[in-house]
């Protein structure tokens, strides 16, 4: 008998508190997807001014976070004339200019590189971290192989 009322009392609490989760639900009944840190890579153009730049194209995602963030971009470039050749530069954007708040973000990042121009038409390898401490996941990444075109 004991045992009994033991299970229907937390039966009832655990039943009482599926509530509030039910009223975060939208219109149609479905939980609302979760935000998990994601980074996706875009195009890549070198700066037709500036061939030691090239500008990467990312979109990100990442929840509301009070801890650090930070969004990261390298790219890496063998030249196809002279394979001991290459090519490699990395930005980091300030942890104040990455908005976390659960939406989709776009920026271009400008990468240089300091060893020398970057080679329009030939391969890169793009690679992207975007690191959300506190978060679940905490940090996503993408990487990808690309032509560099001038743009």
């Amino acid at each position: 008998m004991q045992r009994w009322i033991i299970v229907t009392a937390l039966t009832s609490a655990l039943t009482g508190l599926a509530v509030p989760v039910r009223a975060a639900c939208d219109d149609a009944g479905k939980d609302p997807a979760p935000v998990a840190t994601t980074v996706t890579l875009g195009d890549a153009r070198i700066d037709p001014k500036q061939p030691g730049k090239v500008r990467v194209d990312v979109s990100y995602v990442c929840t509301i976070a009070d801890e650090a963030r930070s969004l990261s971009v390298s790219v890496e470039q063998k030249d196809p004339q002279d394979a001991s050749s290459i090519g490699f530069g990395t930005s980091r954007a300030a942890e104040t200019d990455v908005l976390c708040d659960g939406t989709w973000q776009q920026r271009t990042i400008v990468v240089q590189s300091k060893t020398f121009n970057w080679i329009p038409d030939a391969d890169a390898v793009l690679s992207s971290t975007v690191t959300n401490i506190g978060a679940t996941p905490p940090a996503s990444a993408d990487a990808r192989r690309v032509k560099l075109v001038v743009g």
